[in-house]
């Protein structure tokens, strides 16, 4: 690509902006950009909301991949996307609850069951600590392709925000009750996933050993980040005030 024209309608660019279309000119995504960014941009939604929510159904690794290449000025900032589509998440499953239609699934202590539907309720939002190492590791199976971790960490936001939509139907509709809802939906993420990865990469094939190594590099790390929260509740004094707060 070259830089020197618009990554979103190829004009020449002279400046720091598109004379065309107002895109700012190519700035590779670094982790101090994209952070800086999402502070400004986080409650933005409205910037190429629709937009990115068409196009990450039907052509996500292509689409994202057109975000870090430059082609920025359609797409809403991956820490917004994200951070709505949990939050109605998070949201949908504090007002339904589905993770208590799970206790006769899973064997729980008392006070295991009672830390983990405050988790249960705040995981959602780990995903942007979870995404930093996830998206390392990612970076380092696919590096080749000469994407960052900053780029790679973009692409885990997109995808996250995205199957957070699943998450959130399947909550609704009362799935998430069963074992088989559950792997149902570790099932469509999974090949959300393995498809988004095919077209960011640019791959003639899915590439499904790598995708299933980042999947389970996400859940170990999940499941390590909730441990450790988990502890710092119980060890600080905070579960029954959270468990107030969250009531």
């Amino acid at each position: 690509m070259d830089h020197r024209t618009c990554s979103n309608c190829d004009a020449p660019v002279e400046g720091a902006f598109c004379g065309a279309c107002g895109q700012p000119a190519y700035v590779p995504l670094t982790f101090r950009r994209l952070f800086r960014d999402s502070v400004l941009r986080i409650f933005d939604v409205e910037a190429g909301f629709l937009h990115t929510l068409a196009s990450l159904s039907t052509r996500p690794g292509m689409s994202i991949r057109q975000y870090v290449k430059g082609r920025r000025l359609p797409f809403t900032h991956p820490v917004s996307y994200c951070f709505v589509l949990v939050t109605v998440y998070a949201l949908t499953i504090n007002l339904l609850d589905p993770g208590r239609a799970l206790d006769s699934l899973i064997d729980f202590s008392d006070i295991e069951r009672r830390v983990y539907h405050i988790i249960h309720g705040i995981l959602a939002y780990l995903v942007f600590l979870i995404f930093l190492p996830v998206a390392a590791i990612q970076a380092a199976l696919f590096r080749r392709s000469g994407f960052s971790v900053a780029d790679t960490y973009a692409f885990s936001l997109f995808v996250s925000g995205h199957v957070h939509l699943a998450s959130t139907v399947f909550a609704a509709a009362g799935w998430l009750a069963s074992a088989a809802g559950v792997a149902g939906l570790i099932g469509i993420q999974f090949l959300y996933l393995l498809w988004a990865m095919t077209g960011f990469y640019g791959l003639s094939r899915p590439p499904v050993l790598r995708a299933l190594a980042v999947a389970i590099a996400n859940l170990v790390i999940a499941n390590i980040l909730s441990l450790l929260v988990g502890n710092l509740i119980v060890a600080s004094g905070l579960l029954e005030p959270l468990e107030s707060l969250l009531a």
